[in-house]
């Protein structure tokens, strides 16, 4: 296993949590975000069962750096590529998106997911590997940069 110590951010750093719709699933974001917010972190957590819209939207009002994500009941790959098309289309591009679903999410499909701009998708084998202070210092790591100084147009995004 990795170092576990917390990484402390250099910049101010918001990230929205929420389990996906039709997921009541929420004990593993809930622990995850404990953990964020320990390393510092602003967590806007929205609860389980959220859309993609309600997701973005809150992503976007709150000048989130990144969007975290657990979905354990299947159609993660269309909710996850929406998702980052949704972001572009709005001009947020910039925001990153982390996700998780246990073995629900299948190597190959976390491979596709992160071909397609979906910043980190973590496996049972990441957890294993990293851990969960890992796995968040990973999250909030890539998460750590001055969203203020990002002026994207519409339809323009940071990958």
């Amino acid at each position: 296993m990795i170092d576990q110590t917390p990484y402390t951010p250099k910049n101010k750093v918001r990230i929205v949590t929420a389990a996906s719709l039709f997921d009541g699933h929420d004990a593993a974001i809930n622990i995850m975000r404990r953990i964020i917010q320990s390393t510092g972190v602003e967590v806007i957590h929205l609860g389980h069962d959220r859309s993609v819209e309600e997701v973005v939207n809150t992503a976007i009002q709150e000048d989130a750096n990144a969007i975290a994500l657990t979905s354990y009941q299947g159609g993660h790959n269309e909710y996850f590529k929406y998702m980052r098309d949704l972001l572009v289309e709005k001009g947020a591009g910039h925001i990153k998106i982390f996700g998780g679903g246990g073995g629900v999410i299948l190597p190959s499909e976390i491979k596709e997911l992160m071909e397609y701009g979906i910043t980190r998708i973590y496996s049972p084998d990441d957890g294993r590997e990293l851990g969960l202070q890992g796995m968040i210092n990973d999250l909030v790591k890539q998460s750590d940069f001055p969203v203020s100084t990002l002026t994207l147009s519409k339809g323009e995004g940071v990958r």
